[in-house]
């Protein structure tokens, strides 16, 4: 509490507050406590019970507790859905005191708006046969007001601890909550017909399949969890071989990822995408030592050690398997679209997707980074230089994507070295193969090859 902004604390205590008030009332309208009991601890051990290492991956979660919220206010009532919702202070995870009491305040206070929602809209408690469908609608819109309520409360004090705009905090609650509340509405409605025409013990095997579905997230999100770590060791290989490398895989496959956004790649392909982004480099652990920290100007026999590099990097991963077509793109993001790449003299479409995208992000972040025989380029100067390869060295499309994405969600490009990260690179080679203006053998063509492109874009009415 105390490390947390005034405003922020402010909303938390108003919350609590707020939420005992109405917890206070609700025992004064209660006459039947069994049934409040039965689905109290039927809450509790949805939302206490380990059902598996983790539970959200790929942007998805899947929750237990919300179909018994929603089913607790639909026959209990408000008061009953309320007391059902304070009992979730009782949660065993370890989680701070503080913390437990706001989210069960937060629970109280969504719980009260979506049992309201459902008796203005004319719901009722009676399940039977004549009450469907009439009770679809008060069901589904009181689920997607308490799913809203119940992120809104505590996206308000992300917001107000991170400055985020309040427009889009509203956007994002209701993007990501209107969807789920729909069909975790169904899933009350559904307990709540099995506690009124079969007993409680119908419910919690109603229950049955959200607890399988939620284990089965857990393994997957703990096998997503473990290609992380196979990934974050190669990655730290590599940054302490090659000095040039530390936190330039991370900006490859975040800006990649942006292309991938901007292409409109699906999400499965987009994680295959970062993979091979973070990736692109690790065949640098094939090529000699001396070679990567050679001072000076690399012989033709040294260069062509590094141009092994994808292949090297093809060679150490090709055997594990959730790579997948990233394997591809690390394999050929050094071919140019005029064939004149590496390692197989790729031309045009030939290339595959993934590596013109990471050809492009590749360069982009070298460009706006600090070398030891240059300072980094700015964002803008960047994009004219990746304007003036579009064509030659890159794929248009790919260099209009990222030059798009840029534009619509900014780019923080890497820090300046610090003193001893200087000194570590000193001993680096003068050159570096992702810059287009000094990568090996382009810079010995490039005023021909930059005359020619600026040509083009002039008749195309692109600026160079």
């Amino acid at each position: 509490m105390r490390e947390l902004p005034r405003n922020a604390r402010l909303v938390i205590v108003t919350v609590v507050a707020a939420s005992l008030g109405l917890s206070i009332f609700a025992i004064g309208q209660i006459q039947q406590w069994l049934p409040i009991l039965v689905f109290a601890v039927l809450y509790v051990l949805a939302d206490s019970l380990p059902v598996g290492p983790g539970t959200r991956t790929a942007g998805l979660t899947i929750t237990v507790t919300t179909p018994v919220a929603i089913a607790a206010y639909i026959v209990l009532g408000i008061w009953g859905g309320v007391l059902v919702a304070v009992a979730s202070v009782c949660d065993v995870t370890r989680i701070a005191p503080v913390k437990r009491v706001f989210n069960a305040g937060q629970l109280v206070i969504a719980v009260a708006a979506g049992g309201s929602i459902y008796a203005l809209l004319g719901g009722t408690s009676t399940l039977d046969p004549s009450s469907f469908p009439k009770v679809l609608i008060p069901a589904l819109v009181s689920g997607v007001v308490y799913a809203f309520i119940n992120s809104l409360l505590v996206g308000v004090v992300i917001a107000i601890v991170e400055d985020a705009s309040s427009i889009r905090l509203l956007r994002d609650i209701l993007l990501r909550t209107l969807l789920p509340g729909v069909a975790y509405s169904a899933l009350g409605m559904v307990l709540a017909v099995l506690w009124t025409q079969v007993g409680p013990l119908a419910l919690a095997f109603g229950l049955l399949p959200l607890f399988v579905a939620r284990w089965a997230m857990g393994q997957f999100a703990a096998e997503q969890q473990a290609y992380s770590a196979t990934i974050r060791s190669l990655v730290q290989a590599v940054e302490t071989k090659d000095a040039y490398t530390r936190g330039h895989s991370e900006r490859v496959a975040r800006a990649s990822v942006l292309i991938g956004q901007a292409m409109t790649i699906s999400d499965d392909r987009l994680q295959a995408l970062e993979y091979a982004g973070t990736l692109h480099d690790v065949g640098k652990l094939g090529v000699p030592t001396t070679v990567l920290r050679k001072s000076g100007k690399l012989t033709k026999e040294e260069f062509e050690a590094i141009k092994l590099h994808p292949t090297r990097g093809h060679d150490i991963v090709r055997d594990i398997r959730f790579l997948d077509e990233a394997l591809a793109g690390i394999y050929h993001h050094h071919e140019r679209i005029d064939g004149l790449g590496y390692p197989s003299g790729l031309k045009g479409d030939q290339i595959p997707e993934f590596a013109r995208m990471i050809a492009v992000a590749d360069a982009f972040d070298s460009m706006t980074s600090t070398r030891s025989y240059r300072s980094a380029r700015s964002v803008d100067e960047a994009m004219d230089e990746l304007l003036i390869c579009r064509g030659t060295q890159f794929d248009p499309q790919m260099v209009d994507a990222l030059i798009f994405a840029v534009s619509q969600v900014g780019w923080e490009p890497a820090k300046p070295p610090t003193a001893d990260e200087l000194i570590a690179q000193q001993g680096g080679p003068v050159f570096d193969d992702d810059d287009p203006l000094v990568a090996e053998p382009r810079a010995v063509a490039i005023g021909e090859q930059r005359a020619e492109s600026e040509s083009v874009q002039r008749q195309d009415g692109v600026r160079p």
